[in-house]
């Protein structure tokens, strides 16, 4: 029997042993059994120590990353001023979230379709003490509202490359989904019509392949002056999706900033992608 099995079988029977003292005990027994097998990570910045729920190699690589990643990203999140609100759509296991929500006075909005992400999101706020100061929900934004498949290109924790009402990825390809999960959509002028959130000062879209469905269906938003800035992943090797994505936003009065991407990406298969950042002047 592999290691991995033993392990597993392991794991498994000291599940069992808490599940059988009784009472309140029990479940508390069995909920750090279950923490010890899903270890919590600490990951150092300038804003002080953020924890991450690892329960896999793709969160754990995520935590680990955080600040080489996308340094333009972290630089952004830097420039919030305060009473800030920032909108993390596509959010997966909210690293990006918890680095801005550690600003004082920034509130975060964190949006994250994928159930296994979002479970995963939820606990990172929770034992960084923050559900206060990001609020997560588990819808995706579209460029109309209605119920559709989220389809799901793997289960794993921290997985992306998913996509909403379309099983295509973010080079336009047709996947099969590992998963079909039911989801909402909603276009982001509904959403804020209909439930009046916190308007954004600052928004994040970074939804692997339908960047253009979500501008499209925030066109009002995006002309309203209390937003300032956005950063959007863009696909250079799409330019008829890349193109019409950036005319629209600097239609809505934001300015082309910066184009970029780490070095790491350079000579890998998304050497093509960057974080474009606008401004409002």
């Amino acid at each position: 029997m592999s290691f991995k099995r033993n392990a597993f079988n392991f794991s498994i029977h000291l599940l069992r042993q808490g599940l059988k003292i009784a009472g309140n005990t029990g479940l508390q027994i069995s909920s750090a059994l279950i923490e010890g097998l899903n270890p919590i990570t600490s990951i150092k910045t300038k804003r002080g120590t953020f924890q991450f729920f690892c329960p896999g190699r793709l969160p754990l690589n995520r935590a680990k990353t955080l600040l080489t990643k996308e340094p333009e990203t972290i630089e952004w999140i830097d420039g919030f001023e305060e009473n800030s609100v920032f909108w993390d759509i596509g959010a997966n296991v909210g690293v990006y979230s918890l680095y801005a929500g550690l600003k004082k006075g920034v509130v975060v909005l964190s949006f994250e379709p994928a159930s296994f992400n979002y479970y995963v999101l939820n606990r990172n706020i929770q034992i960084n003490q923050m559900e206060n100061k990001i609020f997560a929900l588990a819808i995706a934004f579209n460029n109309l509202t209605l119920l559709d498949y989220f389809h799901m290109r793997s289960t794993e924790f921290g997985s992306a490359l998913h996509s909403f009402s379309k099983a295509t990825d973010w080079q336009g390809k047709s996947f099969s989904s590992e998963f079909k999960q039911g989801m909402i959509g909603f276009t982001i002028d509904e959403f804020i019509l209909r439930f009046q959130p916190q308007f954004p000062s600052h928004i994040k879209i970074d939804v692997d392949g339908i960047e253009h469905k979500v501008v499209e269906g925030g066109r009002n938003t995006l002309a309203d002056e209390r937003l300032k800035s956005i950063l959007i992943e863009l696909d250079d090797n799409q330019p008829e999706i890349t193109k019409p994505v950036i005319s629209t936003i600097q239609q809505a009065g934001l300015k082309l900033k910066t184009k970029k991407h780490a070095s790491m990406f350079d000579n890998s298969e998304f050497s093509s992608v960057f974080n474009y950042i606008f401004l409002r002047s």
